[in-house]
């Protein structure tokens, strides 16, 4: 199999977007020597942020990133170190990965009060460097619609077990779309023959019946009584959409957990060239697949925090 490699398209994203493309305050340049006191306080948000970061789901939970921080920006490169070459060929879930541990982070900025730019894939001469965040300035206020996504981060949990009982509300699946969408990234509802097929592709791949989802997890397709399948997609597949694409799912399965929805996510049938291609061509070729996640009601909410982040790497510049 090739190894896909980056190279920025004509028009491509490459600096900051979306909801957190926030200029500095009129007055403040851009680059400007910040106060030594406020320097520290930066300082300990980006840490704080990175290791936030460490409650990130990855996969076969291997924690493929590391951070660098330089003044008032923290960088995020990829780790080909913990990439496992026989599951993930080119990559491509392990900077999905990496792009969850980016919004994670985000999040937990944005739900402080920072102001920030993201830069995604800033140095294309770099491949390992997949984005930057910078901070600009603090606002006394707390963002209102960070501040549930904060509190589902150490409550949010891959969910294993069956899923029984009716499938989840419209407007459930709609607020958890709308989360994907935020992000420049879609969601494919599947139809049970849709299942049926994915059940076969997968089964029929290298991956056997037994599926390796981000921390790991059941195949998840047989037991579809009261299940939702819903596939992420987009529609160009290079490394800066696959780490889009795990900012999505960060901010789908976190709008999902306040919303009391359970999440598994599915990888068998995405991890090789030729059942890919098969899930595009099932779905249409609306776009290229990039995870499939099972979603369903939560058999309870969550009693509280049950996990401790990760440890993260992070270089001091």
């Amino acid at each position: 199999m090739q190894v896909v490699q980056f190279k920025p398209r004509p028009g491509s994203r490459h600096d900051s977007t979306g909801p957190d493309n926030v200029k500095p305050a009129d007055g403040a340049p851009t680059g400007a020597t910040i106060h030594p006191i406020g320097a520290q306080a930066v300082v300990h948000a980006l840490v704080a942020a990175a290791n936030v970061a460490g409650y990130a789901p990855s996969i076969l939970d291997s924690r493929p990133w590391r951070w660098r921080l330089t003044g008032n920006t923290l960088s995020l490169y990829l780790d080909r170190g913990r990439i496992n070459a026989n599951v993930d060929v080119d990559g491509r879930l392990a900077i999905i990965s990496c792009g969850a541990a980016l919004h994670h982070a985000r999040i937990a900025l944005a739900a402080e009060g920072w102001r920030l730019t993201v830069n995604r894939r800033p140095d294309p001469a770099d491949p390992d460097r997949l984005a930057s965040l910078r901070l600009e300035e603090r606002s006394p206020a707390e963002p209102a619609d960070a501040a549930p996504l904060v509190h589902s981060i150490p409550l949010r949990r891959t969910d294993r077990s069956p899923v029984t009982g009716a499938p989840i509300a419209a407007a459930q699946l709609k607020t958890i779309t709308a989360a994907v969408r935020a992000e420049e990234t879609s969601l494919h509802v599947l139809y049970p023959d849709e299942v049926l097929d994915l059940a076969r592709i997968a089964s029929g791949g290298p991956a056997g019946p037994e599926d390796r989802s981000t921390e790991g997890g059941p195949a998840g397709l047989a037991d579809s009584g009261g299940a939702t399948f819903v596939l992420l997609y987009g529609h160009t597949d290079e490394p800066e959409d696959w780490l889009r694409a795990g900012e999505a799912l960060s901010a789908g399965w976190l709008t999902a957990t306040a919303a009391g929805v359970s999440v598994l996510p599915l990888s068998a049938a995405v991890e090789v060239v030729a059942t890919r291609q098969a899930v595009q061509i099932m779905i249409g070729c609306v776009g290229y697949p990039y995870l499939l996640l099972r979603l369903g009601r939560a058999t309870a909410p969550p009693p509280g925090p049950q996990r401790d982040p990760a440890a993260q790497v992070i270089v001091r510049r």
